[in-house]
């Protein structure tokens, strides 16, 4: 499920509603400033809960698929650097113990210059995060799902050929 999916879930649910409490949700929306954590989705939800269109348990259940099918949504909130340096790297090292974070004891020469080492081999792992092409507005409301035909761009930055022997391109 996508925020396009959701909003169209969430449309059921609003077409449930009194004509005047639909225009006044309508006319709310057009004008509501999002600021994390409160945004559209959050004040459809308040408000449907609050004219009793849905209960707590059939929220739960909205929730619950939301943050199954959007496992790795959360990466798209992280910073460039922390998402490539952290959690890109250590994804890696979590899939194969010989991945190794690099120092003088490994690598004499070692200085910075590269990411991660494997067996004598110097990688430099470089990370982005496919976002919808033709939207605008943060990142992660231009998230991707894996499963949309939608453009996509991703934008892989610094690349210093000279620094490692393996480049190692994570794409999410």
């Amino acid at each position: 499920m996508d925020l396009k999916q959701l909003r169209e879930y969430l449309d059921k649910f609003i077409s449930e509603l009194q004509n005047n409490d639909r225009e006044f949700l309508s006319s709310k929306l057009k004008d509501l400033i999002s600021i994390f954590p409160f945004n559209e989705y959050e004040y459809i939800l308040i408000f449907l809960r609050d004219k009793e269109i849905i209960n707590f348990v059939e929220y739960e259940k909205l929730r619950d698929n939301y943050v199954k099918a959007n496992k790795y949504l959360n990466l798209y909130g992280i910073s460039p650097r922390s998402f490539g340096q952290q959690w890109c790297e250590e994804h890696l090292m979590s899939l194969d113990a010989r991945f190794k974070k690099p120092n003088k004891k490994l690598d004499t020469k070692y200085n910075g210059q590269y990411d991660l080492w494997i067996e004598g081999i110097k990688l430099e792992v470089k990370a982005s995060r496919a976002t919808n092409k033709n939207k605008k507005g943060d990142i992660v409301s231009k998230a991707l799902c894996y499963s949309s035909k939608e453009p996509f761009w991703m934008n892989f930055q610094q690349l210093k050929t000279e620094a490692a022997d393996v480049f190692v391109f994570i794409g999410v």
